[in-house]
Order: C-alpha cells, then sequence, then structure tokens
C-alpha cells in the first residue's frame, strides 16, 4: 500500500512539473478591469500615444483595443483603424447599443505584458476576455474574443433569444 501511495504521488508531481513546463514556453501577459480605462472609452478619448484596432464585425466589434505606439500588434485577426472623434464615438456607441440588446455593459481594461507592464487598453463586455503574448522584441500578440461573442451564452450555450 505505501508503495502505492508514493507511485501515486510521483506521477501527480511528474504531471504538475509537465503542466508547469507547459506555460513556461510563452511569455504571456493579460488584462485586469480599470475604471479610468472604462471612463475614458465612455467619453470617447482618444489616446494620441496609441494605435487603435477592433475585432468583429466593422458596426459593432466585439473588441476595441488600443496598443502603446512602441508595440507592433503581431495578428491579421485584428482591423487597423484611425480614429476620428466622430468614428470613435459611433463605434463606441455602436458597440454599447449592440451589447445593451443582451443586457451586458462595456468595460475598460489596461492590458499587461509578461513583465506587467501596461502595453495597452481594452473596450469590450465582461465574457470577452483575452490575454497577451509578447514575441521578439516590441511584438506583442494579442488574441481576439470569440467572433460568435454575441450568438452564445455563458459557456458557449444559446440563449433564449437566440433560440427564437
Amino acid at each position: 500500500m505505501m508503495y502505492r501511495q508514493r507511485k501515486t504521488k510521483m506521477i501527480l508531481i511528474l504531471f504538475m512539473v509537465l503542466f508547469m513546463m507547459g506555460f513556461s514556453g510563452g511569455r504571456y501577459g493579460n488584462i485586469y478591469p480599470d475604471g479610468q480605462v472604462t471612463k475614458d472609452f465612455d467619453t470617447f478619448k482618444i489616446d494620441p500615444e496609441m494605435n487603435y484596432y477592433y475585432s468583429g464585425p466593422d458596426l459593432y466589434p466585439n473588441a476595441l483595443i488600443g496598443l502603446k505606439k512602441q508595440y507592433v500588434l503581431d495578428s491579421n485577426l485584428w482591423k487597423s483603424f484611425k480614429p476620428t472623434p466622430e468614428s470613435f464615438r459611433d463605434m463606441i456607441i455602436h458597440m454599447q447599443d449592440k451589447a445593451q440588446e443582451y443586457r451586458e455593459y462595456q468595460h475598460g481594461f489596461i492590458m499587461y505584458d509578461d513583465k506587467k507592464h501596461p502595453i495597452g487598453i481594452w473596450y469590450s463586455i465582461l465574457k470577452a476576455r483575452t490575454f497577451t503574448q509578447m514575441g521578439e522584441g516590441n511584438k506583442v500578440r494579442v488574441y481576439t474574443p470569440d467572433l460568435m461573442l454575441y450568438q452564445t451564452g455563458p459557456g458557449g450555450m444559446s440563449t433564449q433569444q437566440d433560440r427564437r
């Protein structure tokens, strides 16, 4: 019996080590909610020190990001745009309108690199979470939210409204 417990412990430790090694291969950052970022987006504030991108439909994107100009976005899934006060306002209002149809609200987040340095901002509903991955030099990959964000409920299940 003692041998079996020891063997089980060794297998568990080996599994944990392999699991941790799998995540150590990349330089991952994250996003965290920020009230000031939410307020800045809600008041249509454009930061001239950032490049802007969106993901999802042109009329009501699933997410909108601002990336500090010293970083290069390493993804062709985001659409670059140069916002004017009018286009920025229209995009955000359309995003808010779409979210309200599903009883959701947009939130602002700060994007961080793997060393917890801020690299940009993110605006979306809460369930459209992501993470960042730092590449060579100043490249950063920001993963897009699910493109069917509003067609699925919690856990990817369709909502009552979607089934009608």
